[in-house]
């Protein structure tokens, strides 16, 4: 029974400090283009609420699909003062070509701009058949992390409360 109590006391006692490590993430420096060539650098997202939403190669529908959800709906609830930005981005390090083949046919569409980590800079984190939400504070620091099957718009509402604890 000391066994048992020791073993649970030192994972709860694990997981407390994972949080604190969290709390303490900053928004990784990148600098990546979008599939029309246009390139973002971290660095100016600072001063705003930051959303970072990415997923594998084989999720670009999925991150399509998330991205659009979160970005529209989050453009109805937005107030003037209100100060933030986001990115989408997938991870291309080791994609086959046919993906670049896509991006390149689907380039003329009217796609959200999405960023292309050819390098896997961003990777850390990704979960095949998810797409996962960082959300930073104006300060770069992370304050939320969430991976993602679906998107609702209650989702979206309890995210944009992010926005409003961040000012």
């Amino acid at each position: 029974m000391k066994y048992k109590f020791r073993i649970i006391s030192a994972v709860l006692l694990l997981s407390i400090f994972g949080l604190k490590a969290d709390e303490k993430e900053r928004l990784p420096a990148f600098t990546l283009a979008d599939q029309k060539g246009k390139v973002f650098s971290s660095k100016s997202a600072k001063g705003n609420t930051y959303f970072l939403l990415g997923c594998s190669f084989k999720d670009v529908v999925l991150c399509r699909k998330h991205g659009r959800k979160i970005y529209w709906k989050m453009q109805t609830l937005l107030k003037d003062e209100d100060r933030a930005s986001f990115s989408a981005y997938l991870n291309l390090k080791n994609a086959p070509a046919t993906v670049f083949d896509y991006i390149v046919q689907e380039k003329e569409k009217d796609y959200e701009s999405i960023l292309l980590d050819k390098k896997g800079i961003l990777s850390n984190g990704l979960v095949e058949g998810k797409s996962f939400l960082r959300v930073y504070s104006p300060k770069g620091m992370l304050i939320h992390k969430e991976y993602f099957e679906s998107v609702d718009d209650a989702k979206v509402s309890e995210l944009y409360k992010l926005i409003q604890t961040g000012k």
